[in-house]
């Protein structure tokens, strides 16, 4: 008997513990939670002035979380394509996510400091 279902009273369900993409994505969802409070406490404090421009870098999450679901599907044999298509796909989504992050942080930083890109 292992330890969940010894200590459950009868009629009970057993405890359901979340997958690794679940994980992922719940780590994805915590990601953009604390963005968008970052983004609406900026607003607020600078008078409803919100950032401009920075799409890519709200993407970039997403992205980090498409590549990391293709790897743990092929590693859990669920992926389609075998190994070329898990790296190609993997590879492509870690790779728009870097370009997003280094083509809008400029933008971001100096949006910042207070001045108008």
């Amino acid at each position: 008997m292992n330890q969940d279902t010894q200590n459950q009273t009868p009629g009970q369900e057993p405890v359901k513990y979340a997958t690794p993409i679940q994980r992922v994505w719940a780590w994805v969802g915590v990601v953009y939670m604390l963005l968008l409070l970052f983004l609406t406490t900026y607003g607020v404090a600078h008078g409803g002035a919100f950032l401009r421009g920075i799409g890519g870098m709200m993407l970039s999450p997403a992205l980090v979380g498409l590549g990391i679901t293709v790897i743990l599907r092929y590693r859990a044999g669920q992926g389609r394509g075998g190994l070329p298509v898990c790296a190609l796909l993997s590879g492509l989504a870690f790779l728009l996510a870097a370009w997003g992050l280094l083509r809008d942080l400029p933008t971001l930083l100096a949006q910042l400091r207070g001045v108008n890109p």
